[in-house]
């Protein structure tokens, strides 16, 4: 855990990442990320963060590491036409407010809630959830307390815990980031919800690959070895990279 700089994560960060976190869950991979953005913070201590504190922090180390814009990608619903659009990390985390408290009151349906934001632990145990519904039940049994004691499921109707969830967006606003988009083919407008952790993780795996590319390519050429090779910064190893293929 010891390549992580202020400048971001050393390319022998990535690589490790990449390795490590290869083929598991994606919520294992963002809690990878989470470990080597804040090394000094202990495991458990990253799990109980809520979703939006720990999608804070991946914002910040991905800002650090590749830069502070965001190019994304996506499709329109309604005719399928591709979509590039351009976020700025800066600009998400500045767009919500967070909190320390972990527990806040908040009126719905005429009662009073106990209500926090989810953290990994919930969204690991809604993932084993059997549908989508279910899900949301999970999230909400672990999330929410009617006064002292936990809530009474048999309670819920369907507009209950969409307004409860609705509650819990409002109470963790980064942990869904909708960007509104516009189709420049159709017109069609839509919401589409930017996932940072998933995001992050796809840039690491193209850059550790790249970085493992060049490695084998400056390691035949120069004789150097792996630690030397990632000891460069990245500048001086796209230098010597350039050399090596002209």
């Amino acid at each position: 855990m010891a390549h992580r700089s202020q400048s971001g994560l050393s390319a022998a960060a990535v690589i490790d990442i990449w390795e490590q976190g290869a083929g598991r869950h994606p919520l294992d991979q963002a809690l990878l990320l989470l470990r080597y953005a804040c090394p000094d913070e202990p495991f458990e201590t990253l799990c109980e963060w809520t979703v939006g504190e720990r999608d804070r922090r991946l914002l910040e180390s991905r800002r650090n590491t590749f830069g502070d814009r965001i190019d994304g990608y996506a499709e329109c619903p309604a005719c399928c036409n591709g979509l590039e659009f351009e976020l700025s990390s800066e600009g998400l985390l500045g767009s919500a407010s967070m909190t320390d408290a972990t527990w806040h009151r908040v009126e719905q349906a005429g009662r009073s809630w106990d209500v926090r934001g989810p953290n990994s632990r919930d969204l690991a145990a809604a993932a084993a959830a059997s549908d989508l519904d279910r899900a949301r039940r999970v999230i909400l049994s672990r999330c929410l307390r009617n006064g002292p004691d936990t809530v009474d499921e048999s309670d819920w109707t369907d507009e209950l815990q969409a307004a409860l969830a609705a509650r819990l967006s409002e109470l963790d606003p980064l942990a869904e980031i909708l960007i509104d988009l516009r189709c420049a083919a159709c017109g069609h407008a839509w919401q589409s919800v930017f996932d940072i952790a998933g995001f992050f993780w796809n840039e690491i795996h193209v850059r550790g690959r790249r970085l493992l590319q060049e490695i084998d390519l400056l390691a035949r050429t120069y004789g150097w070895t792996e630690g030397e090779i990632l000891g460069m910064t990245d500048h001086r190893r796209r230098l010597y990279v350039g050399m090596a293929l002209s």
